[in-house]
């Protein structure tokens, strides 16, 4: 695999503020992974790899894994900082999947969420590599929009078509490349586990807008004024003050033998 497409979109440095809006990975998905993860490892040292500001990591955490959470955008990282307590089980470290700054074989179990497809696939593959112990892990992670049962994102989506009538949403680029990995027609021919849930969140109507701000490849294609003039005509759509998100999570569990070389 070469440097992903999305890859010229990848500041985030305007986003970081709204990350936390953001739609939550399916419970039962990173239930199910951690009920996997320690039928091998009781206390497995994880890397959340292009953690953002958080988000995976404090659900990990919250499940009772401890490690290292790995995140290259300075703004980013230092709102996940902000939110993790004194006694929050991670480390925060500046890095990449492409470098992460970890030891040779000093992981267990290392993820990436959200965040994969923003690499250079064949140098992170390589990293992974390098970083995990024989008998470790790699999972990716991604919680996407069901835009196929949402009809409000559906409104959003032809919303955004007749503001920006040259964009096409980086969401199409991830889904071709989650569907790559799924069919296995990507170097990932083989895989140990594959998770893929539907499920839903309720959420504010401000919750809502601050998940679509948090949208950097949306931003990118517009200046402030028509970026806020959108959010508001976003806002015109919703009629209730309580908004349904129909998500789709999808997650694997790769073994090191299987990461392709």
């Amino acid at each position: 695999m070469t440097l992903s497409a999305l890859s010229t979109l990848g500041n985030f440095t305007n986003s970081a503020c709204y990350y936390d809006d953001r739609p939550r990975y399916d419970p039962r998905v990173v239930d199910m992974l951690s009920l996997l993860i320690r039928g091998r490892f009781p206390s497995p040292a994880v890397a959340d790899v292009g953690a953002g500001t958080g988000l995976l990591t404090r659900e990990l955490a919250a499940r009772g894994f401890a490690g290292t959470a790995i995140e290259p955008n300075d703004v980013m990282r230092e709102e996940g900082i902000r939110r993790s307590d004194l006694n929050f089980p991670f480390r925060w470290l500046n890095g990449s999947g492409e470098a992460t700054g970890l030891a040779d074989q000093s992981a267990d179990w290392l993820l990436m969420g959200n965040a994969f497809h923003w690499t250079d696939i064949e140098n992170s593959l390589q990293e992974f590599r390098r970083v995990l112990r024989p008998d470790g892990f790699f999972t990716p992670i991604w919680v996407m929009l069901d835009t196929d049962r949402d009809a409000t994102v559906q409104s959003v989506d032809r919303l955004l078509a007749d503001a920006i009538p040259s964009f096409s949403r980086h969401s199409d680029v991830v889904m071709k490349f989650i569907n790559s990995l799924s069919t296995g027609t990507s170097d990932f021919s083989n895989h140990r586990v594959f998770l893929d849930s539907h499920h839903s969140e309720v959420m504010s109507k401000e919750r809502y807008l601050n998940m679509w701000r948090s949208r950097n490849d949306l931003q990118s294609a517009l200046n402030p004024r028509e970026w806020e003039a959108v959010i508001k005509k976003i806002d015109e759509l919703l009629v209730e003050e309580k908004v349904v998100l129909k998500l789709r999570t999808y997650a694997w569990i790769f073994e090191p033998e299987e990461i392709p070389h």
